[in-house]
Formats: C-alpha cells, structure tokens, sequence
C-alpha cells in the first residue's frame, strides 16, 4: 500500500508501484494544467505541445486558413482546361467530397484528439504500414505545398519590382514563415485567424463586385453567360473536366487542418465540430462562388489566364475582374492580399507538416529528435527539417519554365487526395471498431453523418480521380505530365508493399482496435453544463462564439 499526496488533495492509496506511478502522472499534469490554465498555455501530457488553440482559431482557420494561391493565383490554369461550366463541375464534385471527408475527420479528431492524428488514426485503426505511408504522404505533401507558395511569392513581388532576385523574395518569406511559426501555436493560430479574416473579406468583395460586373451595375458592359456561348462552357469536354480536378484538389487541400491541429485545441469537443460544420461554408461561398464569378467574367481562352509560361501577376483572376470592374487603381490592394494568401497558405503548411513529423516521431518511425518540443510548444526540430526541405524546393525558381511548377501542383493536389482516402478508410475502421467493442455513439462528442456510403463514395471517388489524372498525359506522350499525376502514387504504393513484407505488419482486427489511449475524458457535470449553454444560447450569440 502506497500513500500518495498532491498539493491540494487528501492522501490517495494505491496498490502497486505501477499504479503509483500512473497516479503521480494524472497529480503533475493536473496541478500543471490548474497552474497554467489561466493562462490557456495547458501542455497535453503525450506529445508536450500546448493546447493553445481557441474556438475562434479553429473555427475561422477551417474556413480560411490554407486559401492560397491555388484559388487567388492559379485557378485561371483551371478556368483555360476546363472552361466556365467544367470548372464549376470540377470544384462542386471535389467540394462534395470535401464536405464528407472533414465530417469523417471531425468525428475522431473530436473524440480522440491528438496533434498531427492521421498517422496515429490510420495506424491504429487500419494497419501500422498503411500509417506509416498515409504519415509521410500528408508531410510531403504540405512540404511541396510550401515550396509552391515559394515559388508563386516572387510571381506576386514582379507586380511592384523586377529588380530583386526570385531566390531572394523567397528566402526572405520563408525566414519571416519560420518565425511565425516559431512563437508556438498560440501565435501561429492568432496570425491566421487575421490572416484567414483578411482572406475571406477579399472574397466576399470579389463576389460582390464579380456580380455587380456581370450584370452591368459596374464596368462598360453587360456579361451575364456571354462567355459560356462564345467561346463555350467547356473548353476540352469532359477531359477538360477530369484535368481541373486535380488542380481543384490541390486548393481544397486544407479541411484536414482540423485534424492536425486537434491535440493543440484547448477545448476540441466544442471547438473541433464547430470548425468542421464551417467547411460547408468555405466550399460554397469561397470556392464555388469564386469560380462561378470567374467564369461569368473571364472567357477561359483569355490570354492571361495561367498557361503557356505566362505567369506574371496578371493571371490572377481576382485582378482580371476588378480591371474588367473600371477598379483598376485597385490593382494594388489585391496584390497585396494575393500575396498574405501566398504568405498563409505556407505558414499553414509549415505548421502542419511541423506537427506531422513530431507525430511521425512519436509513433517511432521517424527520428527520436524531431519529437523534442521546446518550452514554447514547438516542436524545434521537426519546424528546422521543414524549413530545410522549403529551402531546398525554393531553389526551383532557377529552373527556367512553369513545368516544374505544374509537375509540384499535381503532385501536391494527388497526396491531398491520397490523404482523404486515409481519413474515410480510417474513419470507417473507427465506426466498425466502437460498434463492435459495444460502445454507445451517444458517447462520442460529435458524430459524422452518412457512414458508411459516404466513407465508401470517398474512397471510390479519390482513387477514379487520380487513376483518371493523368488520361492527358499518355496521347501526346508528357513525361513531365505523367510524373505529376502517378509519381506519387507510385511510390506511396511501393512504400506500403516494400512496408508490409518488411514489418509484417497486418489489418487490426476490429476487437483489437484500441479506442481509449488519448480519449479526452469529461466530467459528467461538465458534458451537462454544456448541454444546459447550448440550449440557452440563441442564433447571435452562436454566430458570436465563432468570432471571440
């Protein structure tokens, strides 16, 4: 019999050393968090990271965090493959899916919160090999996601100067993200958050000034649909389609972030669903009005459009339709926030494959070093590693040519693909696996709808898309072209064979699912005061918890 004391409660007897041990564990982490709470720095006791994330963080990073250049710079490349109407087509079937991939992320991240989860998810609930591959697939991803961003910020920079170098517009940028990121979480989260404020203000005037030119309020003419008639809707059929759907991807990528940054959130189960049910409003009024203005006012074959190598500041359609508007004095200012979208969208991807390699690190299949978390949160390493691979990718502003840019974006927009089927596989393990151990999906604090035809319309739709991605690529033959779409494909299914035949690693049985290691637990008096806060708040005062 061992007594055991803590500052502030009665002696607690317990049996064994084990137990002691446990129980000296839950007194440290619980006197820290009294200690440290007022001050929302409480660590989590696993990883080391602070749970320094507000609902507000969360709730307007889902919307607007990781809006980068895919939509602001790029989405002309997709307007001139696709057409007005295929565009539109593209971005409603990637949103869809979207949509059910953040509810499927939303359900576990809630209930089993863990910073840089789907690694441990997928792990977990599927197979380790199958992790482990999903784990370094979501890093390269993000990390090739940085170095795009690198690459389009000096594009932007042409706009006011040519006399600086490219390298050195990108070095600079990528030392003011690494300092961002620096500060913990708590400063990244409150940079976008104002950040993502800015982002989605500059949308809603681009719609509202998108429309008033449409229908002649503004500008010298009337456009309306003239520009689905001639040149037409679709601008190469539906392969035209099928190739824009990539690139849609690439700019969805992001809803993930939630999941990501989950074991950072100070309270996930409000925090986590409010943040995934934001997505729907980021698909319709972000993406698919955006591109429905695009269409409407910019004809897909318009010279400036992102192709044939021009690539200067000039195919941004936001700046295209604000010129279009008689507002070209405007010129500036959306250059401006074309490039804090640029500066977001890669501080988010340093963050999140930060958070990514600690977590890879944690599971022991990455190094022991990039775990370490210093006393602000950060994990310093692993944001060190990260930065070295940015610096390295930047390099490829030397390389004349947009090939190599193209060949980055489609090999971004596919992981991001390989990522979703991850979560919908994992989530659907995770389903099976509670209702089998015979646990009560009351007991979840959020729980996603559609499951399990939605988890297997994901998984159909990822793999018809990035099987059908590079269709183009054969007939003429496009060696650059054909890399994009199936280089990474290619190796993540090599890693998982070469994986599996090298662990024996095998498919978790479902009554061997472990559904408790990293549960947050809460009181039962807690779960009714906030039933009872719920229930008393109205419409404004729930729109107002999203803002403070």
């Amino acid at each position: 019999m061992i007594p055991i004391t803590s500052s502030d409660t009665k002696p607690i007897v317990v049996e064994s050393a084990t137990q002691s041990v446990k129980v000296l564990e839950d007194i440290k982490f619980a006197e820290y968090a009294s200690t440290e709470s007022n001050h929302d720095t409480v660590r989590d006791p696993e990883s080391g990271l602070k749970r320094t994330l507000k609902s507000r963080h969360l709730a307007m990073i889902s919307i607007g965090g990781v809006i980068g250049q895919g939509l602001f710079l790029s989405s002309g490349a997709n307007l001139a493959k696709a057409g007005p109407a295929g565009l539109l087509i593209a971005y409603a079937v990637v949103g869809f899916i979207v949509f059910w991939v953040a509810f499927q992320l939303g359900e576990i991240a809630a209930y089993i919160p863990i910073s840089g989860s789907f690694t441990v998810y997928c792990r977990r609930f599927v197979d380790k090999s199958f992790g482990t591959v999903i784990g370094y697939n979501y890093w390269a991803c993000w990390s090739i996601i940085v170095a795009v961003e690198l690459v389009a910020i000096p594009l932007v920079m042409r706009f006011w100067t040519d006399r600086v170098p490219d390298w050195a517009w990108s070095a600079i940028f990528l030392v003011i993200m690494f300092c961002m990121n620096l500060y913990g979480a708590r400063c990244w989260g409150e940079i976008e958050y104002w950040f993502s404020m800015v982002k989605i203000l500059a949308v809603i005037v681009f719609v509202i000034v998108g429309c008033c030119t449409s229908g002649g309020l503004v500008g010298d003419q009337v456009y309306g649909f003239k520009y689905w008639n001639d040149p037409g809707a679709f601008s190469n059929g539906a392969l035209g389609v099928i190739n824009a759907l990539v690139l849609a991807a690439l700019t969805m990528t992001g809803t993930d972030i939630v999941g990501v940054s989950a074991g950072e959130s100070s309270n996930p189960r409000k925090a986590i669903p409010a943040a995934v049910k934001n997505v729907f409003y980021r698909i319709i009024c972000i993406y698919v009005f955006s591109v429905f203005v695009m269409g409407m006012i910019i004809p897909w074959n318009d010279p400036h459009n992102l192709r044939a190598g021009n690539r200067d500041v000039s195919v941004s359609p936001f700046t295209l339709v604000f010129q279009k508007a008689g507002l070209s004095g405007a010129s500036h200012v959306v250059n401006a926030v074309v490039l804090v979208t640029l500066i977001s969208c890669g501080n988010s991807g340093m963050y999140v494959t930060t958070r990514t390699l600690c977590a890879l690190a944690n599971e022991g299949i990455a190094h022991h070093k990039l775990a370490y978390v210093n006393k602000r949160g950060v994990p310093i390493y692993a944001l060190l590693c990260t930065s070295a691979v940015s610096l390295v990718c930047f390099l490829t502003s030397f390389i004349p040519g947009e090939a190599l840019f193209l060949v980055l974006a489609d090999l971004a927009g596919i992981a991001g693909m390989i990522t979703w089927t991850g979560i919908a596989i994992s989530h659907y393990r995770f389903r099976k696996a509670f209702i089998a151990q015979g646990k009560d999906l009351n007991s979840l604090p959020y729980v996603a709808p559609g499951h399990p035809y939605m988890n297997i319309l994901v998984i159909v739709a990822c793999v018809v898309i990035i099987l059908m991605s590079g269709w183009s690529y054969f007939v003429p033959a496009s060696a650059t072209g054909l890399v994009g779409s199936y280089g990474g494909v290619i190796l993540v299914v090599v890693g998982f064979i070469v994986l599996k035949f090298w662990t024996k690693s095998r498919l978790v049985p479902l009554a061997e699912i472990d559904l408790d290691t990293d549960v947050r637990q809460y009181s039962a008096e807690e779960l009714e005061i906030e039933k009872e806060e719920n229930a008393s708040r109205g419409i404004w005062q729930k729109l107002k918890l999203i803002f403070t």
